[in-house]
């Protein structure tokens, strides 16, 4: 049997180590035994107490060793809110222009004729409007506003908000609300405005949180996503086989976006209470501690400049709270470490949406007889070609993500502009062929669904390894920052075409 002995151990250095571990002791100094049974000994002149700790959760804080992620319970808790984060816009544009384009918004005319009202007409395109805006602003203010706290406390609100958005809406399914159509189109897009505002804050503060975690937990944020459009896209099929009836088919919809949400919302308050994430939780903060000694010289001499003294800290992340100058520096300085991996997000998203679903969707089936002989059904073959192939093969690269990472950051930049191509290839596939002036260059689907297979592997691959190594790049400190700023990019790619045109 081996014996560990660690003698004399200063008071306040075991004070600290023990506070951690949420026990309390009177001593001065102490002599450690610790033996292979799992049991600690803490034993003094006078008397001795014993700790029912585990030896190897003693011993690992000591040499600074993280404990375990027990049952992938932490891993499991950012994968669902991955899920959580998109369900509720993807199954609200999923379900739009059938619910509210053909059914909430057509009006009945005296002679009783039913025809789409103007609103109906251009829903889509307010609808877009309401969303992108909000989700790109909230996410930007969201790296500069500071609460005391950490970043549960602004996703727990965000979460809040985006319950209350959803319950109002699926109480609307139940009502006719034919005789205040303008109405409800103005409290339908309050509801969006507020909804994308919501979940920008959302979406950039995980992940600001998994900047602190290692790199697996950002990308089970990544690799959510991708599920969850894969769920939506298979929900979506299914309705258009088996659904009677629009507002049924709404009602569930917004039913599982609520019970998602719900979901990630008790799920926030399962995170303190696990060991893994608190050990992170202190790292981080230590990092942040030490980060502050070493800038708040110079931090306080901009203030200073300003008319401002710094007398104290909030942190979100470890950003300080100090003078605007300060705050603009620091994402300065963390920008100019990041900003190939932040343009190599906003291609990854660039490149993906320039061809999804846009022009993936308007690629039809080929067959020299005229006749449409493709082995899945008319009706599903743009549901499945084009929405379930992307979000499975998304999420497949992203799954790939969490055990190969190549290439190196250095050279990442290479592949991601190389999919570049892929736009002009899937364009000279069997694109519109009643508008294009083109040449077709590839009639068979097979060749299509190469195509989009690639694009869509890579889209979940790429994303996620640029996400798992932009908090590595800078200095633990400054990882919440990098990965909050690397979010807006992200959101910024996924958007950029929509605010173009």
């Amino acid at each position: 049997m081996k014996l560990l002995v660690l003698s004399q151990v200063i008071y306040t250095e075991m004070k600290l180590l023990i506070s951690e571990c949420r026990f309390s002791f009177c001593t001065t100094f102490l002599n450690i035994a610790v033996y292979d049974s799992g049991m600690i000994f803490f034993q003094r002149q006078f008397f001795y107490a014993i700790f029912y700790v585990n030896a190897s959760e003693l011993i690992g804080m000591i040499l600074d060793k993280p404990p375990k992620d027990k049952y992938n319970a932490v891993y499991f808790i950012l994968l669902l809110h991955g899920i959580g984060v998109l369900m509720p816009w993807n199954m609200f544009i999923t379900i739009a222009p059938s619910y509210y384009v053909d059914y909430k918004f057509v009006e009945v005319s005296a002679d009783g004729m039913v025809h789409k009202s103007d609103y109906a007409l251009h829903f889509l395109s307010y609808l877009g409007l309401a969303s992108q805006i909000p989700t790109l602003l909230l996410n930007l203010i969201n790296l500069f506003v500071q609460i005391k706290g950490d970043l549960r406390r602004r996703i727990s609100f965000s979460l809040l908000i985006l319950a209350i958005i959803i319950l109002v809406t699926l109480i609307f399914t139940l009502i006719n609300t034919s005789h205040m159509i303008s109405a409800f189109f103005f409290i339908t897009m309050t509801t969006v405005v507020l909804l994308n505002a919501a979940n920008g804050v959302y979406q950039s503060s995980l992940y600001g949180l998994t900047a602190n975690f290692p790199p697996q937990y950002t990308n089970a944020l990544i690799l959510g996503n991708n599920i969850c459009g894969t769920f939506v896209s298979v929900v979506n099929i299914v309705t258009l086989v088996v659904a009677k009836s629009v507002w049924m088919a709404a009602f569930f919809y917004f039913l599982m976006s609520l019970l998602t949400v719900s979901a990630c919302f008790g799920s926030i308050f399962l995170l303190e209470k696990l060991e893994f994430y608190e050990y992170h939780m202190r790292k981080t903060q230590k990092h942040g501690d030490k980060n502050e000694h070493e800038e708040g010289q110079h931090l306080e001499r901009i203030n200073t400049v300003d008319g401002a003294t710094m007398d104290g800290t909030e942190m979100i992340g470890v950003v300080p709270k100090a003078g605007l100058k300060a705050k603009l520096k620091l994402y300065f300085q963390v920008f100019k470490k990041i900003w190939i991996q932040c343009f190599n997000v906003w291609c990854v998203f660039f490149v993906t949406l320039a061809v999804f679903p846009v022009v993936m969707a308007d690629i039809k089936y080929y067959s020299k007889s005229g006749k449409y002989d493709f082995f899945i059904a008319e009706k599903l073959f743009t549901p499945v070609t084009t929405y379930l192939l992307f979000n499975f093969f998304a999420a497949a690269g992203s799954f790939l993500a969490n055990f190969v990472q190549w290439p190196s950051p250095k050279w990442l930049i290479v592949p991601v502009t190389a999919r570049i191509a892929l736009i002009p290839l899937l364009m000279f596939c069997y694109f519109r062929p009643e508008y294009r002036t083109w040449n077709v260059w590839f009639y068979s689907v097979w060749i299509y669904i190469i195509f989009a297979v690639i694009m869509s592997i890579t889209s979940g691959y790429f994303s996620s390894i640029i996400m798992m190594y932009i908090p590595r790049i800078v200095e633990p400190s400054k990882s919440t920052v990098a990965s909050m700023i690397a979010a807006f990019f992200l959101i910024f790619g996924i958007h950029y075409f929509s605010l173009i045109y």
